[in-house]
């Protein structure tokens, strides 16, 4: 077994050799197929052949050309073979040099064939459209060049020939010429001598009948260069030069159109204008001219779209390629044209630009960056002086607040909610503990200790209040008791959760025990002395009850008499017996009735607030003033409104306020005469509050008494005590209202109540 392996081995290699021989000539075949068949998959050469009428060197055939070049060679995804002929129709002409030249162009590019044919002015296209069955049938064209009026003339032309049309404005030429002149008297028109040079010529006799003899003209039509220039030297300040320059001069001399141009504007002694803008740099002033690189770029977007399949007879193409006014700023200064004088969309040429306009960007960048730093130094020193008066104000500002701290016993605390403590509860705790004033950061206490020491009956709404403003992020406002050995003491405390940390409240308190004690005791005087008031009116009611009683008390003393002599008589009637001792018990109700009011009315007690109707209440009133006011001989008008809402309120002390405005409106007519003691009571809704108007007939207020009417112990009385009017307005105080006085303006005074109606 071993002798044959080792037998084998030696033709392994030779077999592994030949193995790798053949991989590599595989992967050698694979390479060549590759390179062999990427040309084959890239976009196949577009041909496009330009055919221009003039010869290569003429300008308007660079510009053009030029561009053609820029916009189609270089396109992405479509590479462009653009080939070039010359016709040289000025030197070259006939038809036996057209039949050759087709002929010639036919053979030339039989193996490159143009899928587009660009026709550079009229004579290429006038070649190319009678020639096309020769040289290159079915191609569709695209012309340059040609005016409105040379389209018009090869008419009809083929539906696969489009261009774009172009018209020299000669005539808007010689008119802006004219504007920049206004002094011109006579315009010299140049041209040449050959065919194409006379069409100028005809064109601008044409253009000429519209000046409408402004000027005069002359032309200088054919002759040799050396008489022309003869003649523009002798030209005086009057006069303008216009040409289109020529191909060939009267000596039979030729020339480029820019050439001629040229000569004639260097040794003219008046101002040159030309319409084509290849002249611009030439000598000329300028004219209103296309540019033959916008005719370029205009038939290259043509082309493309026909190689991208477009029929041509489906383009729409523009009317004409758009002209501009352009002017050399050499020659408009040589010859006294300012730059106000330049329309606002005029093309200015060769003008040297002012420092602004070369260097003003950057200048305003510099100007900026220093104004920047400038103002960035200002600010600083203004900060800085901000900031130190800041300190000032804050150190100033933190002194008063320690003062007024102290002065109001305020002191200030933080609670740490995640710990449940707060700092500095001296205020809140025990007032024994020094104040700490508002500007040392106050020291931990634990909040526990201030709800133990906190009333119990007010431990639940402190501890509801701060959990409320932790979670809700409101402000802390709460008043509390706290229990002390030998008294209870009232603190006001108030705060917020500190900005930026959601588990502190810090805020400040302050004792007021003293401002609640004052409040009751105020409260309670203002009990003591309503009940004063009305006790002080028992005596004035006196006839009043006498009277009330008196009614019943009689009838219930006739209705017995009557029913003790019934039960005499032998024939008793017992449903009249029952009729007496109804009556009786009517008339004893009717007493107790009034007993109750008056004694509710002089009980002292707590308020009760209930829904009170005011026009009900002041019937009632009224009632139990009737002896009085007809003692007095007071009549007394009501005018109650209807629907009134009702009012909550506390009925006696609001009946005491109406006793009280009554009586007073009796006593201020004592001194008039009876006829004239009239009290007129009005009631009203105002809008949401009810009105009640008091008015008499009496004397008035005094001017200087207005102001001091509701003030306590102040009357006009002799014998009265001046406390009723004051009692009444703070009756209506504290139910919401206002009561306020003022004199009428023929007689007597007007005191106004007005009351918040009960909410629905």
């Amino acid at each position: 077994m071993d002798a044959l392996i080792h037998s084998r081995r030696p033709s392994i290699a030779p077999l592994r050799r030949r193995r790798d021989s053949g991989d590599l000539k595989t992967l050698l075949l694979l390479w060549l197929s590759l390179c062999l068949a990427l040309p084959a998959m890239a976009d196949p050469v577009r041909n496009v052949l330009v055919v221009y009428s003039d010869n290569r060197l003429l300008p308007a055939n660079l510009e053009v050309d030029s561009a053609l070049r820029e916009s189609l060679i270089g396109a992405p995804g479509r590479p462009i073979e653009l080939f070039t002929e010359f016709l040289d129709r000025s030197r070259f002409a006939g038809d036996a040099y057209e039949a050759t030249t087709s002929t010639f162009l036919a053979q030339k590019y039989a193996s490159t064939a143009p899928e587009v044919i660009v026709a550079g002015g009229e004579y290429a296209l006038r070649f190319l459209v009678q020639n096309r069955a020769v040289m290159f049938p079915n191609v569709p064209m695209v012309f340059i060049g040609l005016s409105p009026a040379e389209i018009d003339a090869l008419a009809p032309l083929p539906h696969d020939v489009v261009g774009v049309p172009v018209a020299f404005d000669y005539a808007g030429t010689i008119e802006q010429a004219l504007r920049f002149h206004p002094k011109a008297t006579r315009l010299i028109l140049i041209t040449g001598a050959n065919q194409f040079d006379r069409r100028d010529e005809a064109e601008l006799a044409r253009e000429i009948a519209r000046l409408n003899g402004r000027v005069s003209v002359e032309s200088l039509a054919g002759l040799s260069m050396d008489a022309i220039l003869q003649r523009v030297r002798a030209l005086g300040p009057t006069d303008v030069v216009f040409t289109p320059g020529f191909f060939t001069d009267g000596a039979g001399r030729q020339f480029s159109p820019r050439e001629s141009a040229q000569i004639i504007a260097e040794a003219s002694r008046a101002p040159v204008y030309g319409p084509f803008n290849t002249f611009i740099g030439a000598g000329i002033v300028g004219g209103v001219m296309p540019s033959y690189g916008e005719m370029g770029r205009d038939a290259a977007a043509l082309v493309n779209r026909i190689l991208d399949g477009t029929s041509p007879s489906a383009i729409a193409v523009p009317a004409s390629t758009a002209s501009s006014l352009q002017i050399d700023w050499r020659q408009a200064r040589r010859w006294g044209i300012t730059e106000d004088q330049l329309p606002d969309d005029a093309i200015v040429r060769f003008k040297t630009p002012t420092f602004w306009e070369t260097y003003g960007q950057v200048a305003l960048i510099a100007l900026a960056v220093m104004l920047l730093q400038t103002g960035l130094i200002l600010a600083l020193l203004y900060e800085r002086r901000l900031q130190r008066r800041t300190a000032e104000a804050l150190e100033a500002s933190e002194r008063r607040m320690v003062l007024a701290a102290r002065t109001a016993r305020l002191s200030n605390w933080i609670w740490n909610v995640a710990s449940d403590t707060t700092a500095n509860g001296a205020a809140m705790s025990a007032p024994s503990v020094p104040h700490a004033p508002l500007s040392k950061e106050p020291a931990a206490v634990d909040f526990d200790q201030v709800l133990e020491i906190a009333h119990p009956a007010d431990r639940d709404a402190l501890k509801r209040a701060v959990r409320n403003a932790v979670d809700n992020d409101e402000e802390l406002n709460i008043e509390y008791r706290v229990v002390q050995p030998n008294q209870v003491r009232w603190f006001a405390a108030r705060g917020r959760l500190e900005q930026g940390s959601p588990a502190r409240l810090r805020g400040v308190a302050i004792d007021i025990t003293q401002r609640k004690t004052a409040e009751l005791q105020a409260e309670q005087d203002r009990t003591a002395l309503g009940h004063m008031t009305r006790v002080s009116l028992l005596g004035q009611l006196s006839a009043s009850i006498a009277h009330q009683l008196n009614q019943p008390l009689a009838a219930i003393l006739s209705n017995a008499e009557a029913a003790q002599k019934m039960l005499r008589r032998d024939d008793l009637d017992l449903d009249e017996l029952r009729a007496i001792c109804n009556d009786i018990i009517a008339e004893d109700n009717r007493a107790s009735q009034v007993i109750r009011r008056l004694g509710a009315l002089y009980k002292r007690g707590e308020r009760e607030l209930r829904p009170v109707d005011v026009n009900e209440l002041i019937r009632e009133t009224l009632g139990l003033l009737h002896t009085d006011l007809v003692t007095r001989q007071v009549a007394v008008a009501t005018h109650f409104a209807s629907n009134l809402p009702p009012i909550e309120g506390e009925r006696v002390q609001l009946q005491q306020v109406f006793m009280n405005l009554i009586v007073n409106a009796a006593d201020a007519m004592t001194s008039a005469p009876e006829a004239e003691r009239a009290l007129s009571i009005r009631t009203r809704t105002v809008g949401t509050a009810v009105g009640v108007d008091v008015t008499d007939a009496g004397p008035g207020i005094a001017g200087d008494a207005l102001d001091r009417i509701f003030d306590m112990f102040w009357t006009t009385k002799s014998g009265g005590m001046g406390i009723g009017l004051a009692i009444c307005r703070t009756i209506v105080a504290a139910h919401g209202g206002t009561l306020t006085a003022a004199n009428n303006s023929d007689k007597g005074a007007t005191f106004r109540v007005a009351l918040p109606a009960r909410a629905a």
